[in-house]
């Protein structure tokens, strides 16, 4: 779509610009394009917002495009009750835009079309304005020093005003873009002559008090519903505005106060020494004249006379809005409201611990339970026993196994196989030890299997029952395999 394509017909309806989509165009001025949008998010997130998109012809200069980015950086940080808040800005290819809040309301400009308005309500305006205004000028930086910030374009299509009588300023951060752009150096902000102060005209540095002289040009057009500066010529108007020629206040309506004549007048010096030092001191003449003539100041007033003129205006439902063209990434919302769950395995894994511990104390009881019986039949003492269960369980192989008798001369139950007939005793044995039934049923039978194995796996450490005994002196001991006869 070329540039004049898009100038008269703009986007269509449904189209996206990132995350917003546009509703229906609002507005067409010669730096940008207003759309009434909705903001997507996740989770069923929408929410009215205002786009406002810079046209292609100047989205194709490098220099705007670098301007309008670092004046919407600053105006993004402005945060006052009478501006309209930058919510966000940027690009979506070569489109530039930037979403500002959303004032359900009429500009300036409309209330000026519609005739001229009460004096409370006009002055109710202009108070909220430069309130607007010394704010924006007093605002510093991180570091602490002020940012010097100067709209350049106070006008009546940048004063909104909402049904609810709210007052707010608009578009800080594309008039200087606009400004030092070649690409508006043609005519293209013709209109905007008749709100420039003289300086700004003749391209010299400006401060705040350029904005305050086209506040005072708002505040003379509101009070007395005629235009300030007008001429039947672009030149012809910049002399006027830079010789400060227009009619007194007085002059179109002789009942004019003449308090409020002296604040509007002073406001348009062409001096900028002779006119209000700041924003602030301009508020406080117009409430001293609204204190002294008894007007009152009030938003309550002021969205009344909004009602009586352009009637009841309902706010738009995201609802009615046409369906995105396209849909960007969508965040599912069952996703975010709930968390994934547990895979079995996981939940197997965050409770093994607790089992895992049990069981293997379980099995190494039972364990040395049987391996006490086994090997603890001699007749062994408690802690001995103790230590036996508790010790790791080796293969048969790896016990060590004393000489056993040969099986053509059994040994008697109760006999010690170390000792004959005619070896000495130097002690007498002591008694022997109790012995359970397990001992009684493998004992009652020498030659069973579970009495050989008991005698096979005694340790070689073991030392015998009958341990005090010893053999006579110069008697060897002989294994009863290798005694004669």
């Amino acid at each position: 779509m070329d540039a004049a394509t898009d100038m008269t017909t703009g986007l269509p309806t449904g189209a996206r610009l990132g995350r917003y989509q546009l509703v229906k165009r609002l507005a067409l001025g010669g730096m940008a394009e207003l759309y009434l949008a909705r903001q997507l998010g996740g989770a069923g997130f929408e929410k009215v917002v205002a786009i406002k998109r810079v046209l292609p012809h100047l989205a194709e200069d490098a220099e705007f495009v670098a301007m309008f980015l670092n004046e919407a950086r600053l105006a993004a940080g402005l945060d006052h009750s009478n501006i309209a808040h930058v919510m966000d800005f940027g690009n979506v290819g070569r489109e530039y835009f930037m979403a500002m809040e959303y004032v359900h309301g009429r500009s300036a400009y409309d209330l000026l079309r519609a005739g001229r308005m009460p004096l409370d309500c006009a002055l109710t305006i202009v108070c909220g304005i430069a309130s607007a205004l010394h704010y924006a000028h007093e605002r510093a930086g991180p570091d602490g020093r002020p940012l010097g910030l100067v709209h350049r374009d106070v006008s009546p299509s940048n004063v909104l005003v909402s049904y609810a009588g709210d007052v707010k300023l608009v578009d800080f951060g594309i008039a200087k873009a606009t400004a030092q752009s070649t690409a508006t150096r043609t005519g293209r902000i013709k209109g905007k002559l008749a709100y420039m102060a003289p300086e700004q005209l003749r391209g010299e540095e400006i401060d705040r008090r350029a904005d305050i002289f086209s506040l005072g040009i708002v505040a003379y057009e509101l009070t007395t519903g005629k235009r300030c500066f007008f001429a039947g010529g672009e030149f012809a108007l910049i002399n006027r505005v830079a010789e400060g020629k227009f009619d007194p206040p007085s002059v179109i309506d002789p009942d004019y106060p003449p308090e409020l004549q002296a604040v509007v007048m002073k406001a348009l010096s062409v001096d900028p020494q002779d006119r209000f030092a700041d924003a602030r001191q301009l508020r406080l003449a117009i409430e001293d004249f609204a204190n002294d003539a008894s007007v009152r100041i009030s938003s309550v007033a002021l969205s009344d006379f909004m009602q009586r003129s352009f009637g009841a205006q309902d706010y738009p439902v995201t609802e009615t809005f046409p369906k995105p063209t396209h849909v960007a990434t969508q965040v599912d919302s069952a996703k975010v409201a709930a968390p994934a769950e547990p895979s079995a395995l996981r939940r197997i894994a965050t409770r093994w611990p607790r089992w895992w511990v049990a069981a293997a104390l379980v099995v190494g009881l039972g364990l040395g339970i049987v391996v006490s019986r086994m090997l603890g039949g001699d007749g062994e003492d408690a802690p001995a026993a103790a230590a036996k269960s508790t010790a790791p369980v080796t293969a048969p192989a790896a016990v060590a196994e004393e000489p056993t008798p040969d099986d053509d001369e059994p040994t008697p139950p109760n006999a010690d196989p170390a000792l004959t007939d005619g070896d000495t005793i130097a002690d007498p044995a002591p008694p022997p030890a109790p012995v359970t039934d397990t001992d009684e049923s493998s004992t009652s039978n020498p030659t069973s299997p579970k009495a050989a194995s008991g005698r096979r796996r005694t340790k070689p450490k073991k030392k015998s029952r009958t341990s005090s005994t010893k053999p006579a002196s110069g008697a060897e001991y002989l294994p009863p395999s290798r005694r004669e006869g």
